[in-house]
């Protein structure tokens, strides 16, 4: 998604910029409407169900609502203060807040000339409660009674389902949770597999580098199996956005390292820093086409390119010295043919032949 703090270029005259250096922008209406005359491609954001406090339907149509067995209306627990939270939870299971929502999304759409969906919140992880956070299960209106877990997944994956079935020639990108699920099968449930279909793209939020949760080795928070779980969305046919935010210099070589360790050329990096004030060399790179997947040996990915390779150290990985197949150029143009690299850092390699060209990143 566009950082706000970008909304002073938006209205300069950095329009070539924009369309030379973002191959899509997650954008919100009304703001960005006239600005898709000269940026084609653009993604319009709706949350999934969430309903914003000013919204008419809690008037109008507070049925539209998820609510506890005591009738209270519930919320998506975040930003969550003083018995409220940002967003009410709208009824993914009711007919009517789905033909709303598809409504809502229509007017929207007919406003600009936008490329896409970012639809947000498509939480197959139950993600619903009351106004301190807390989580509630709310009443399941097609049986009146506490919804399960099943229940959800399966009324996520209908309303997403929906949503394709109205807009089948929209790009639509959707942000989930990687690690939803009931354990062990995670996204191989069937209901997440359903959801995962709907999606061109599917966007990892914090990607790797701004996640501080994800660990070495091969465990279920670990790098690896976020890395799995991209494989298997790419097998569904589905790319994915690495969606970064506050990168530092060496964090952003860290992601940029893991985005080309997944990249199968449907996916995306995204950093939510960059403007045309700070934008990063290291985002022009062109390694050219891989050579073969990447590959794990003790700790350390790396993946070989036709102009150059990549590696990255896993988190709590001790520091060490690995030898190159032969010369490379690091983005710093230090001639090397060894590396001493240390926990939660990645390293781009070019060859001596290699360049900098121009990229949508």
């Amino acid at each position: 998604m566009s950082n706000p703090a970008l909304d002073r270029y938006l209205n300069s005259d950095r329009k070539q910029w924009f369309q030379t250096h973002y191959f899509r922008m997650g954008v919100f209406s009304p703001f960005f409407d006239p600005k898709t005359s000269w940026y084609k491609n653009a993604a319009v954001y709706m949350n999934l169900y969430g309903v914003d406090p000013g919204t008419p339907i809690l008037h109008d149509h507070p049925e539209w609502i998820l609510h506890d067995a005591g009738g209270h209306l519930l919320f998506i627990p975040f930003d969550c203060r003083n018995g409220s939270c940002a967003r009410y939870a709208g009824d993914v299971a009711s007919p009517g807040f789905r033909n709303w929502w598809v409504g809502e999304m229509r007017r929207v759409l007919s406003r600009g000339h936008y490329a896409g969906l970012w639809i947000d919140d498509v939480n197959m992880e139950f993600r619903v409660g009351d106004g301190h956070g807390k989580q509630v299960a709310p009443i399941d209106t097609t049986t009146g009674r506490p919804m399960t877990w099943d229940a959800w997944r399966d009324h996520l994956a209908s309303f997403t389902e929906e949503i394709r079935r109205a807009f089948p020639k929209l790009e639509i990108v959707e942000n989930p949770i990687w690690f939803a699920g009931p354990q062990p099968a995670r996204d191989q449930d069937p209901a997440i597999q359903r959801q995962i279909r709907t999606a061109d793209s599917i966007n990892i939020e914090r990607g790797i580098a701004s996640d501080q949760g994800l660990t070495g080795g091969t465990g279920q928070w670990s790098l690896h199996a976020l890395f799995d779980y991209i494989d298997r969305v790419h097998a569904a046919g589905a790319g994915v956005t690495m969606q970064e935010y506050d990168l530092d210099s060496r964090n952003r070589e860290y992601a940029l390292a893991g985005y080309f360790l997944i990249s199968n050329g449907k996916d995306r990096f995204g950093d939510g820093n960059s403007n045309p004030d700070n934008w990063w060399s290291g985002y022009d790179v062109d390694l050219g086409a891989p050579a073969g997947p990447r590959v794990y040996r003790d700790g350390v990915y790396s993946r070989v390119f036709s102009r150059g390779m990549v590696l990255l150290a896993e988190p709590g990985l001790a520091s060490r010295t690995v030898q190159l197949p032969g010369s490379f150029a690091t983005l710093d143009n230090t001639v090397v043919s060894s590396i001493h690299i240390g926990p939660r850092q990645g390293v781009i390699l070019l060859k001596p032949e290699g360049s900098l060209r121009s990229a949508n990143k």
